[in-house]
């Protein structure tokens, strides 16, 4: 496993830092004239420049969710307002007689438990009751001022809802590309490593060189000396 190794538990803000540290690490190798390790740094800065698209990507993509949550509230409040409309006024044309046949047919239910339903539950009840309007027992007064408004608020309804699963849509396609991201930069770093790894192989240099281009968090601990090996050992001056 590489040193950084990027999961799904890593956030997306750290993901970046990790991934800037080595490439900046490279990048500085390279200008203190080290050019085969420096060269090294090229994939690793074209991932950084795909986080970046995607940052502003994901920060859209919420910001869509957001937008759409607010759209359906809306529309549910005006959905509400509209059937409201409809109830008092034929409330009024009964003369407030609730067991009157054409209340009792357009509105079998309170209207409290209407109002209180979600938009995507209510709209089935709104095109009921749009379907009710337009019978012939409904007094033609109450079908002309009514119809059109219930069947804007439909249609607004409906879309509103339609665009709230898309936005969800969209920014599901936007978090595949996230954990794509994700893979490709882990797949990155660990050719980096293993290049690293080789050149100090080459060079006779350390592992302390290797972890250098890496993450202080992402260094591999040091083997602990044991007492009696090495300085600092029993009975040795101290180092």
């Amino acid at each position: 496993m590489a040193r950084t190794e990027l999961t799904d538990r890593t956030s997306w803000d750290d993901s970046y830092d990790r991934v800037a540290y080595t490439a900046d690490a490279l990048s500085l190798a390279g200008e203190d004239g080290d050019k085969v390790v420096g060269a090294l740094g090229k994939p690793i800065e074209k991932l950084l420049a795909q986080w970046e698209a995607l940052d502003g990507e994901r920060r859209s993509k919420r910001r869509g969710i957001g937008r759409a949550h607010a759209l359906v509230r809306r529309r549910d409040v005006q959905a509400d307002a509209v059937v409201q409309d409809i109830h008092n006024d034929v409330l009024g044309h009964v003369k407030q007689r609730r067991d009157d046949p054409l209340f009792a047919r357009l509105f079998p239910d309170p209207l409290s438990v209407v109002v209180r339903m979600a938009l995507e539950s209510q709209l089935p009840v709104m095109r009921a009751l749009a379907h009710k309007l337009g019978e012939e027992e409904t007094p033609a007064a109450i079908q002309k001022a009514h119809a059109k408004p219930l069947a804007d608020a439909t249609e607004r309804g409906d879309a509103a809802v339609k665009g709230r699963e898309e936005a969800f849509a969209q920014a599901g396609r936007t978090s595949a590309r996230v954990a794509s991201w994700r893979d490709d930069a882990n797949h990155a770093l660990r050719g980096v490593e293993g290049a690293l790894q080789k050149i100090a192989s080459e060079r006779r240099l350390g592992l302390e060189w290797v972890d250098s281009f890496f993450p202080v968090a992402d260094r591999r601990p040091r083997a602990v000396k044991k007492d009696g090996g090495g300085s600092g050992g029993s009975g040795g001056a101290p180092a």
